[in-house]
């Protein structure tokens, strides 16, 4: 099925942080149709951790590593494809920390979203997100790896009481820490026209509700609408780095009407308040 998007991109420091440890990749060349063709358009957020800009380090390893490996051999199918690409990626963040001492200990979140043949396919570890945004509603994809959501899960704490939660920027997998990582990879959902898909990190929904990103994204361009998501998490406060990618389906070929049907309310449709990040 062919698919054209709309791809805008935007990753900024913020306005308390000195370094910037989120990086982006967007893999999109319609030059490479047999790349397209066979593992689609694959977007990437990674926000690190780690000190003496390790952090960037491990963000920008991660991201580097998923492209090289996911369109580097083609010869599975696109959910083992992403699997295999994060594992690889993990290793490389492992591998990295192990050539400085100054490094031990980094370590990056890591989302992904690929749009391949009409459909969505999604994957994280850690708390960066994907979000599908379609017919006035916003819902999360993928599932946050953090202490907050876990005790939020299990009904220990509501909502509010997470927003004040001094562990509420702890999270519980990041590539850089074990070997034996546990990835998710989501089942792929079908896309149909104007659906759009937001891939982003903590600086962002920790700052901006989920109904405000909504509100922003749906009347823009996709460009605009990820400077406006920015700018809007700078002026909330800025309290750490913040990275969006927004990626609209402008058309699907062969599309089915009859056949497009996600039920949104089974989705983590969000809480409209952020969570907020500590400064």
């Amino acid at each position: 099925m062919t698919v054209e998007l709309d791809i805008g991109r935007r990753t900024d420091i913020g306005r308390r942080r000195e370094h910037n440890e989120d990086c982006l990749g967007i893999y999109h060349h319609p030059e490479y149709p047999d790349e397209i063709e066979t593992r689609g358009t694959l977007l990437i957020v990674a926000d690190g951790m780690g000190g003496y800009a390790a952090g960037e380090i491990a963000s920008r390893t991660a991201v580097e590593a998923v492209l090289n490996s996911y369109y580097g051999d083609l010869s599975d199918g696109m959910s083992d494809g992403l699997t295999r690409a994060v594992r690889y990626a993990n290793r490389a963040v492992i591998d990295e920390a192990n050539r400085d001492a100054e490094r031990a200990g980094m370590g990056t979140t890591l989302a992904l979203a690929v749009v391949w043949a009409g459909q969505l396919a999604v994957a994280n570890v850690g708390d960066s997100r994907v979000y599908l945004i379609r017919d006035g509603r916003i819902a999360q994809i993928s599932r946050d790896h953090s202490w907050i959501a876990e005790l939020l899960a299990v009904g220990k704490i509501t909502p509010e009481e997470a927003r004040r939660h001094p562990m509420r920027n702890v999270v519980t997998r990041s590539l850089g820490g074990r070997p034996d990582l546990d990835i998710e990879v989501y089942p792929p959902l079908k896309l149909r026209r104007g659906d759009i898909a937001l891939v982003c990190s903590d600086g962002l929904w920790g700052m901006v509700s989920a109904e405000q990103m909504l509100q922003t994204v749906e009347s823009r361009s996709a460009q605009a609408a990820a400077d406006a998501l920015v700018a809007a998490a700078n002026v909330a406060g800025g309290h750490d780095n913040i990275t969006a990618i927004v990626c609209r389906v402008v058309s699907a070929a062969d599309e089915d009407a009859n056949d497009q049907t996600i039920q949104m309310d089974a989705l983590r449709l969000q809480d409209t308040q952020p969570i907020p990040i500590l400064p």
